[in-house]
C-alpha cells in the first residue's frame, strides 16, 4: 500500500517531519518535486528507517530471533525517571544535570513469571546513593538488563561516578544492559510506528492494551513536573501519595511494556517461521 502522507507537516507552528531522519533528505526530495512518501523513486537510497517507512509493510529481519535469544535469564527490564534542575540542588552537580529519582524493574524468570520492584525518592535529599544501592539489590549479579535507549547506560555510568564506593558494581551493571530499542532499529518495523520508534509509538502498535491513555502521567516531561510538585509544592500528604502513585504507575508501564514487547516480537518470529 503506498504511503499517501506528505514528507512534512506543521504542528504547533514548527516543522514536523513525517519522514524520519534529517531535514536534508526531505529538502533534497522536495527540490526534485517529491511531496509525498509514495512518490519517492525506488532508486533513491534512503537510510534504514526511512526505507522501511517508504515500503510501509511489516518487516522482520532474519537475525531478529538470534538477537532476542541473546538475553540471559533472569531478564530485568529497567527504566529510570530523572529531573534536570536549572539550579543545582545537590553538591557536585551542575545545572540541568539529569538526576535519577526513580527506577522500575520487571524481572522475568525463564518460566515466564514476573516480579516487579521499584524505587521512588520521596525525601528532599540527594537520591543517588539510595538509588544506586536499591538498584543493585534489585538486579543482583545475574541476567541481562533490558533497557529502551542508551539513556539508562548514561545514568548508570553517572551513578558510578557519583557513588565511588559502588563504582565497580555499577559499571558491571552497565555491562549487562541489553538495548531493545537497538533491536527494533535494526531488526523490526511495523507500519503503525509511522516512522517513530519511541516506546510511546511502539507500544500502542504492538501491545495496544499497554498504551498510556489510562495513566495520569503519559511522558517523561510530565513525570518530572509532577515530581517537582510532589517534592516542593504540595504539603497535603494525601495529594503527595496520589502523585507518588501516579509516578510509580508511569515508570512501571515502561518496564512492563518492554516485557510485553519482547514477548510479542518472539511470537512474531515463531509465526514467521511457520509460514
Amino acid at each position: 500500500m503506498p504511503v499517501l502522507v506528505a514528507l512534512y507537516g506543521f504542528q504547533t507552528g514548527t516543522m514536523d517531519l513525517y519522514l524520519p531522519g534529517g531535514k536534508d533528505v526531505v529538502r533534497r526530495l522536495r527540490q526534485q518535486g517529491i511531496e509525498t512518501i509514495d512518490e519517492i523513486p525506488p532508486q533513491v537510497s534512503l537510510p534504514h528507517l526511512q526505507q522501511r517507512m517508504r515500503e510501509n509493510v511489516e518487516w522482520i529481519s532474519p537475525k531478529l530471533a538470534e538477537r532476542l535469544q541473546s538475553v540471559r535469564y533472569p531478564v530485568h527490564h529497567l527504566d529510570f525517571e530523572t529531573v534536570m534542575p536549572a539550579v543545582p540542588l545537590y553538591a557536585r552537580t551542575h545545572p540541568y544535570q539529569p538526576i535519577p529519582i526513580q527506577w522500575s524493574n520487571h524481572t522475568e524468570a525463564e518460566d515466564g513469571s514476573l516480579r516487579h520492584t521499584g524505587y521512588l525518592c520521596t525525601e528532599q535529599k540527594d537520591p543517588r546513593e539510595e538509588i544506586a544501592m536499591s538498584l543493585l539489590a534489585s538486579v543482583g549479579e545475574e541476567g541481562s538488563i533490558c533497557v529502551y535507549s542508551e539513556y539508562e547506560h548514561y545514568i548508570v555510568k553517572a551513578l558510578a561516578e557519583a557513588v565511588p564506593r559502588l563504582r565497580k558494581d555499577l559499571l558491571r551493571v552497565g555491562e549487562r544492559l541489553w538495548d531493545l530499542l537497538l533491536v527494533l532499529q535494526t531488526h523490526y518495523y511495523h507500519p503503525d510506528f509511522q516512522g517513530s520508534l519511541s516506546i510511546k509509538s511502539v507500544l500502542p502498535a504492538l501491545v495496544p492494551s499497554l498504551d498510556y491513555g489510562d495513566l495520569e502521567i503519559k511522558d517523561g516531561a510530565t513525570a518530572s513536573a509532577m515530581y517537582h510538585r510532589m517534592m516542593f509544592t504540595v504539603t497535603d500528604w494525601v495529594e503527595r501519595q496520589r502523585l507518588a502513585s501516579a509516578l510509580h504507575a508511569y515508570c512501571e508501564r515502561d518496564t512492563l511494556g518492554m516485557v510485553e514487547l519482547r514477548r510479542v516480537l518472539s511470537q512474531k518470529v515463531k509465526s514467521a517461521a511457520t509460514l
